[in-house]
Parts: C-alpha cells; sequence; structure tokens
C-alpha cells in the first residue's frame, strides 16, 4: 500500500494529485440545470456556487479518477451522518442534493451551502481563533459521536481487519518518507511505538481529516465538511489524535494541542491508546511535510519528541 492510493475494484488509485479542467466547459455543464455563481479550480477539486429556486449550493467535481474515489466516500459519509444525527444535535455536515459524473468518470456531488466563518483558516501558524477555543468541548463530543456511528461500509477499504489496515497505513507513510529524513529524526522510534500497541485498538468510525479548517461556526452550530477519509472500521481515538497533531503540527499551536490532551484524558481516555494514534499520526506528519516544497521539520520533531516522551 503506498501512501496516497486507494483501491477500488482492484485497482490502485492515487487520490493525492489533480489535475486542471476547463473551467468553461465544467460552468456550461452546469450551466443547464444551475446558476453558476463562482466557480475556482483548486488544488484537488473544481469548486463553485451555484444556486437554484433561490439557493445556494456547493458543487465539489473530481478532476481524477482517483480523486473521483475518495469523493463518493464523501458523499456516502454526507448520507450516514445525515441519517443517524439531526441537525438539532448542533452538528452538521452537508446534505447531498445532487451526484453524478461528468465525462463519464469524474464524479461530482452537489450539497446545500455551509455560510458561516471556518475555525481556522490554513496556514495561520501560531494562531487558533478564539471561535475554535470556545468550541473545543463540543468539537470533541462530535468526535465521540463520529466514532458510535452505526454506518455502513463507505469503501473497499472497511473491509480489511481495521487493525492491520491501520498499520499497513502508517507502514505507507513511514516508508514515503526520505530515507535520509527517517534516519536524521529517527522517525522508525514513532513507528515502533504503533507496531508494540495497535492491537489493542479498538474499532470506531472516523471522519478521517478531523481539522479546524473543516470546520465552521454556523450560528452556534459546527459544520464538518471533507468526509473524503471517512471509515466504519478505523480506530478509536483517530479523529482526536488527528485534531491534536494538525494544532500541533500545522497550526504550531503546541500549547492548545497539549490542552486538548488534557481535556481527553480528563474525559478519561486512554493516554496508552492516544500515545498509538499520535505516534501514527507523528509519522503522517514527516511524511507530510517531506512533500512541501521548501520542507520545515522543527514542528514535525518536536511533535515527536512530545509524543515520544508521553507516558
Amino acid at each position: 500500500m503506498k501512501a496516497f492510493e486507494i483501491n477500488v475494484g482492484g485497482k490502485l488509485l492515487d487520490y493525492r494529485v489533480g489535475k486542471n479542467l476547463d473551467l468553461s466547459e465544467v460552468k456550461n455543464f452546469f450551466s443547464k440545470n444551475y446558476s453558476v455563481l463562482e466557480i475556482r479550480q483548486e488544488k484537488r477539486h473544481v469548486v463553485a456556487l451555484l444556486e437554484k429556486n433561490n439557493k445556494n449550493l456547493f458543487l465539489k467535481l473530481s478532476p481524477t479518477e482517483g480523486i473521483s474515489a475518495v469523493t463518493q466516500i464523501e458523499y456516502k459519509w454526507n448520507e450516514e451522518f445525515n441519517n443517524s444525527v439531526s441537525r438539532e444535535t448542533g452538528f452538521w455536515v452537508p446534505k447531498n442534493i445532487d451526484s453524478g459524473f461528468y465525462k463519464e468518470n469524474l464524479f461530482y456531488i452537489i450539497t446545500d451551502y455551509f455560510e458561516g466563518e471556518m475555525l481556522a483558516q490554513r496556514p495561520q501558524k501560531h494562531y487558533t481563533s478564539k471561535i475554535f477555543e470556545e468550541y473545543i468541548k463540543k468539537i470533541i463530543g462530535l468526535s465521540e459521536i463520529i466514532q458510535d456511528l452505526p454506518i455502513h461500509e463507505l469503501s473497499e477499504k472497511d473491509f480489511e481487519e481495521y487493525r492491520q489496515w491501520f498499520l499497513a497505513k502508517t507502514v505507507s507513510w513511514f516508508e514515503g518518507i526520505p530515507h535520509e529524513i527517517r534516519e536524521k529524526f529517527e522517525t522508525e522510534e514513532l513507528l515502533t511505538i504503533v507496531k508494540k500497541g495497535y492491537l489493542i485498538l479498538k474499532k470506531r468510525a472516523r471522519h478521517g481529516d478531523f481539522t479546524p479548517w473543516h470546520m465552521f461556526d454556523l450560528n452556534g452550530n459546527i459544520g464538518l465538511i471533507d468526509g473524503e477519509h471517512a471509515m466504519k472500521n478505523s480506530v478509536e481515538y483517530y479523529d482526536a489524535a488527528y485534531l491534536i497533531q494538525r494544532v500541533y503540527s500545522v497550526l504550531e499551536n503546541p500549547e492548545f494541542a497539549k490542552k486538548i490532551l488534557g481535556m481527553l484524558i480528563e474525559r478519561n481516555y486512554n493516554i496508552e491508546k492516544l500515545r498509538i494514534l499520535l505516534a501514527a499520526r507523528a509519522v503522517g506528519g514527516f511524511l507530510d511535510e517531506s512533500l512541501k516544497e521548501e520542507p520545515n521539520y522543527s514542528a514535525a520533531s518536536d511533535f515527536k519528541k512530545w509524543v515520544t516522551d508521553l507516558i
């Protein structure tokens, strides 16, 4: 398993690298049924603000077959979450309005549009918004609701043995890190933590990309988008650990990341299990940094030291 591949019907597809589409052609295609108010090419998708019957809608169009595969997971995740969790709880995931294929194999989804303030703007380092900090207990609560969702399988990876899949994915991240970086920062220490402990983890559902820049303040409700990496058969604590690592290493706010961990401990989370998840996410953090044009491993290295010193 490579770090950014998904298995679809025995075919391995890259879900990370997108490509540019002709926006005028895309606009003409969707203008048959919607008013296209705004359209732009992002790194991995074409996105657009649509309007129909005086209601704003959001379009997300996949530019490759691999990205189509994970966008179809997002569509299923939206359905599953909204079938199980009422918006009266204060937790919102986009509701699917339409879906289909552009040029035969490029999947798109159209959802309701979230109009609100994002809880963090990447890549504002050393900063977390006041509203994100105010909402952190609710955000932890959302991760706990997600863990217990009675959802169905979302993709082929849900049919794998969940612990073995988690280990294999962590190994793929590790193997994707340049060899010299592995050696310099002794990242195998992190992989060892995962290998020694992963069998104690329980099976739980996850969102998979649980970050404040995928969350919105919707008049006191929390909106959560981008469920491309959702799974039924993941491991416990995944989203909480993912959030901590992103706050620590991407927003570069270690103090708030440590505060989140402290709140989890107060809620009787198992520190040994958290350390396993955080070690896996630390491996992923080194891989993420290695893919940048000008990598700077200082935050990843600091996070690694903090994780390995836990307990």
